[in-house]
């Protein structure tokens, strides 16, 4: 954002627009460079000359109120002085973004070089030949240091086509308070959830007892990649190519779905609620749990708050007699490089650098933006934290949405209609689960819009 007090970088404003004008046709990607595809060996070079990179970005907030990249761009030149990044001020909206990279990018544009996109794109982006391969690029186990949903979110027919840049994650927030005040503990299950939560609102304490987004739209396939996972189930092979959402499984998370707006533990509104909607009504007082990603933790305890210093944060539970608990979606964003570049190997480098160590620990320090290292999600310093979701992040078991298949938002689309179905009464869980299933073997098969 502007106004950082700390190190500011160069920037710009440009059109991505206006390279693709002039840009050439896409071509496909193909190892080894040539007409049919990048140089990878050119990938692979950090460029001794003068450079100028295309960074497409959004601002990235700092604990001071700056943005964030700026410092990333001069840790990284502390490396390369010869590699300068503009910045290209990317739309707010993720939709529009992917929109317009999509349109840019498969025109054959060479800018942006370094994009920045959702960490469910890679296998979209791969398949149609909008990102490069990066596997040959790096050393052997070089993807080890990142959590195994980060690793398959961004691969897709054995490669990686996308360097993380932070993580984002979901948590069970809760009014400490009124567990205090009724002598309730720290749900680890869905079950003492709801015993919990029944308890409060017996007392008059709070109307209902769960917030979570039930909305047409991916954020409930977001909640019900975490539910399926809690009751030891997955939607899709690990490949991507066959269905795997079933009955055992569909049906215990449709079921408790159903079961909870029908008891009164969520709302009877809970099929129109995204994220915002959740927090405003849990900050309002209209719930005793939330489930809601790390951002949260900020809005529960803004100076304007009433609940401000009454929230704690949990991990989510599980379902009980199954192993574990504390299943969370993985969310975020990476860097994605432009096949079409001009300076590959200066693009890959900077990509590289934001998703190393010294970065994502200078992203922890001076941001809430949570690191995709391993080693720093687990390390003394974040455990130590006085934010919480920063130091529970390692305890949150990462589970990755439907995305290793290209038919992504087709799959997802399938999932979150039919939850909702549920949710508004409109089907019963083993219709629902039926459908489902249904939809994503279309959406797979390529038969579904």
């Amino acid at each position: 954002m502007p106004g950082s007090n700390g190190p500011r970088g160069p920037r710009r404003r440009t059109l991505i627009a206006a390279a693709a004008a002039g840009a050439v046709p896409g071509c496909g990607l193909l190892p080894g460079g040539g007409s049919g595809g990048p140089d990878l060996d050119a990938a692979a070079r950090v460029p001794r000359g003068d450079v100028t990179l295309n960074w497409w970005s959004f601002a990235m907030a700092t604990h001071d109120g700056g943005d964030l990249r700026p410092l990333l761009i001069d840790a990284f030149r502390e490396h390369h002085p010869n590699i300068r990044v503009e910045i290209t001020e990317a739309p707010a909206v993720t939709d529009i973004t992917r929109t317009t990279l999509t349109t840019t990018i498969a025109s054959g544009a060479p800018l942006p070089d370094v994009y920045m996109g959702d960490i469910a794109w890679p296998a979209q982006f791969a398949h149609n030949a909008m990102a490069l391969p990066l596997r040959t690029l790096v050393p052997d186990g070089y993807w080890q240091r990142y959590p195994e949903a980060v690793r398959r979110s961004l691969s897709y027919n054995g490669d990686v086509y996308a360097f993380p840049l932070y993580a984002d994650q979901p948590y069970l927030f809760y009014r400490a308070d009124l567990l205090d005040r009724h002598g309730l503990p720290v749900p680890e299950t869905w079950e003492e959830l709801d015993h919990a939560a029944r308890t409060v609102m017996r007392a008059g304490d709070a109307p209902y007892g769960l917030l979570l987004q039930g909305a047409v739209f991916e954020g409930l396939t977001c909640n019900v990649a975490e539910f399926v996972a809690d009751a030891g189930g997955s939607i899709l092979s690990e490949n991507g190519d066959r269905a795997t959402f079933g009955r055992r499984a569909g049906e215990r998370v449709f079921g408790y779905l159903h079961d909870a707006v029908t008891s009164g533990l969520l709302p009877s509104s809970a099929s129109t609620f995204k994220e915002q909607d959740t927090a405003d009504a849990f900050v309002g007082g209209e719930a005793v749990f939330l489930r809601n990603w790390a951002y949260v933790w900020g809005v529960v305890n803004a100076p304007d708050s009433p609940i401000a210093g009454k929230v704690g944060v949990a991990v989510r539970p599980g379902f009980e007699g199954m192993a574990g608990h504390g299943h969370g979606c993985l969310g975020g964003w990476c860097n994605f490089v432009n096949p079409h570049s001009k300076n590959l190997g200066a693009a890959t480098a900077f990509a590289r650098f934001c998703a190393d160590d010294e970065a994502q620990r200078l992203m922890m320090r001076h941001s809430a933006y949570l690191p995709a290292v391993t080693a720093l999600r687990e390390s003394r310093e974040a455990r130590r934290s006085d934010t919480p979701v920063l130091a529970l992040a390692a305890d949150v078991r990462l589970v990755a949405r439907p995305t290793q298949s290209p038919r992504y938002t087709q799959v997802s689309k399938a999932l979150y209609t039919q939850t909702n179905r549920v949710l508004n009464g409109g089907a019963t869980p083993r219709q629902a689960v039926a459908a489902a299933r249904d939809g994503i073997e279309a959406a797979l098969e390529g038969r579904s819009l």
